[in-house]
C-alpha cells in the first residue's frame, strides 16, 4: 500500500512539474479568478494561495521589466519623520513629527487641516505625551493641562490651515500622541424681521386752470418698508370747487397688498366747477402699516374779455364823428395777446386812430391787459353819404380763446336849405319914401 501511495505521489508531482513548465513557457495574462500568486523567480510558481503573501506579486514576463534598483543605504542617525492622517467627509488632517529627538530638545508636531467643503467651525485637539512639556503653538492654541485645542472658524472649501505644536522631551521614552479633528456643520436659516411703511404723494399737473376745464390728480402710494403692507386702501376727498363725473365727493380705491418697494399709481379726473383755490386730500391706510396722507392744490380762475363802443349818434355828411372803444379784462388772469380791430364802413372815411396800425378803413391795436384792467381807444371818421351806418369793433385773446364785439351807429344827414321870396309893392322909391314887401305863402 505504501508503495502504491508513493507511486501515486510521484506521478502527481511529475504532472505538476509538467504543468508548471508549460505555464512558464506560454505567454498569457494571469487569470484573476484563479487566486494565485506567481513569485518573482521564474523557477518557482505557487498555486491556490487563499491569502497571497504581500511580498509576492503577479509578474508578466512578456514585458521583460528590469530588476528594481537596490535600495539606498539607510542612515540610522538621520532624524527622519513619522506621519499619519485622518480623512473625513468634510475635512482631512495630516500630522507629522520627527522620528527621533534628543533628550531636552524641543521638537514640533506639524498639522495641515484641509477643508473639503465650507465649514463654519473645525476643532483640532492634541494630547501632549507623557514625558514631554508644552513649549509653544502657532497659531496660539488653548492649553489645558496636557490638552491642546485649536478652533478654526469659517474655512472655505479647499482652504488649508497649517498648525504647529512645539514640545520638549523631558524623559527617555517613546512619546506617542494622537490628534483628533472635529467639524461643526451648521444648518442655518435667517428670518428677516421687517415693518411695512406707507408713503403717499399727490400732485396735479397744473397749478392754475380755468373754470369748467379738466383737473387730473395723480396719487402714488409706495411701501417703503421691508415687509408687506396688507389691505391698502386709498380714500380721495374732493374739495367743493371740483367735481367727479360720478357725482361723489369721496372716491375709494382698494389696492390690496403692497410688497416692499412696490408702488401703485391712481389717476382721478375731475372738473373745475368754481373759481378759487381748492386742495384735494388723499389718505392711504393699511391693516398693518397705519395711514398717511398728502394733498395737492389747484387755483381755478376765470378768463374774460369785454369790449364796448360809443360815438356820435348823428352828424352831417362831410363832418367828423368820433368813437370811443373800451376794452376790459373781466377775468382773474392777465391777457398778453389782446387784439382790438375797428372796421369803418365804406360810407365813412377813417381819419384817425391813435397808436393803431391802419390799413384802409381798418384800425388794429395789439395790447395786454392785467386782470381787471381797462384800456380806451379812439377813432375819428368822416361821413361820405347820407344814412345810418354802424362802426364795428372786435377784441380777442387767442391764449384763452376769448373774444368780444360791439358797434356804434351814426345817422349821417345832408345840409338844411331855406328859400325866401320877397315881392316889393312899389318900385322904385325916392329917398325918404316907404314901401311894403310881401312874402308869399307857398
Amino acid at each position: 500500500m505504501n508503495i502504491i501511495k508513493k507511486l501515486i505521489g510521484a506521478s502527481a508531482l511529475a504532472a505538476m512539474i509538467a504543468i508548471s513548465a508549460a505555464q512558464l513557457s506560454a505567454e498569457r495574462e494571469p487569470d484573476p479568478g484563479k487566486n494565485f500568486t506567481v513569485s518573482d523567480s521564474p523557477e518557482t510558481t505557487v498555486f491556490n494561495l487563499q491569502h497571497p503573501s504581500v511580498n509576492r506579486h503577479v509578474h508578466d514576463y512578456r514585458e521583460h521589466k528590469p530588476a528594481p534598483a537596490a535600495p539606498a543605504p539607510v542612515d540610522d542617525c538621520a532624524p527622519g519623520r513619522v506621519a499619519d492622517s485622518i480623512d473625513q467627509y468634510g475635512v482631512s488632517l495630516d500630522k507629522s513629527a520627527p522620528a527621533t529627538v534628543a533628550l531636552n530638545e524641543p521638537y514640533a508636531y506639524s498639522y495641515t487641516v484641509t477643508a473639503k467643503q465650507d465649514l463654519k467651525r473645525v476643532v483640532v485637539q492634541e494630547q501632549i505625551p507623557a514625558g514631554a512639556v508644552y513649549v509653544s503653538s502657532n497659531p496660539e492654541a488653548e492649553v489645558s493641562g496636557s490638552n491642546v485645542t485649536w478652533t478654526l472658524y469659517n474655512l472655505a472649501n479647499g482652504t488649508q490651515a497649517p498648525l504647529e505644536l512645539m514640545v520638549k522631551a523631558t524623559s527617555v521614552a517613546d512619546l506617542s500622541s494622537c490628534a483628533t479633528v472635529t467639524t461643526y456643520q451648521d444648518a442655518c436659516t435667517t428670518t428677516a424681521v421687517g415693518v411695512p411703511e406707507l408713503a403717499i404723494v399727490k400732485t396735479t399737473p397744473n397749478e392754475q386752470v380755468l373754470v369748467n376745464t379738466g383737473v387730473p390728480w395723480d396719487i402714488t402710494v409706495t411701501n417703503t418698508g421691508n415687509f408687506c403692507a396688507y389691505d391698502v386702501v386709498v380714500t380721495d376727498t374732493l374739495p367743493a370747487g371740483v367735481v367727479h363725473e360720478s357725482g361723489n365727493s369721496q372716491l375709494v380705491a382698494e389696492l390690496g397688498t403692497l410688497a416692499p418697494g412696490e408702488s401703485r399709481d391712481i389717476i382721478v379726473n375731475t372738473t373745475a366747477a368754481a373759481t378759487g383755490e381748492h386742495c384735494n386730500v388723499a389718505v392711504a391706510s393699511s391693516s398693518n402699516a397705519g395711514s398717511v396722507q398728502d394733498d395737492a392744490c389747484v387755483k381755478v380762475v376765470e378768463a374774460g374779455l369785454e369790449v364796448t363802443k360809443a360815438g356820435t349818434r348823428m352828424q352831417f355828411v362831410g363832418k367828423q364823428a368820433s368813437y370811443q372803444i373800451v376794452v376790459r379784462n373781466t377775468g382773474d388772469v392777465p391777457l398778453s395777446d389782446v387784439v382790438v380791430k375797428d372796421t369803418v364802413p365804406a360810407q365813412n372815411k377813417l381819419l384817425a386812430a391813435p397808436l393803431a396800425q391802419i390799413n384802409g378803413n381798418t384800425a388794429t391795436w395789439t395790447t395786454s391787459l392785467d386782470a381787471g384792467e381797462s384800456k380806451n381807444f379812439d377813432v375819428t371818421v368822416m361821413g361820405l353819404d347820407e344814412g345810418t351806418y354802424c362802426n364795428q369793433v372786435s377784441a380777442a385773446s387767442a391764449a384763452y380763446g376769448l373774444s368780444g364785439a360791439d358797434d356804434a351807429c351814426t345817422e349821417w344827414r345832408g345840409y338844411p336849405a331855406l328859400l325866401i321870396e320877397v315881392i316889393d309893392t312899389e318900385d322904385p322909391l325916392l329917398v325918404g319914401e316907404e314901401t311894403t314887401y310881401v312874402i308869399p305863402n307857398h
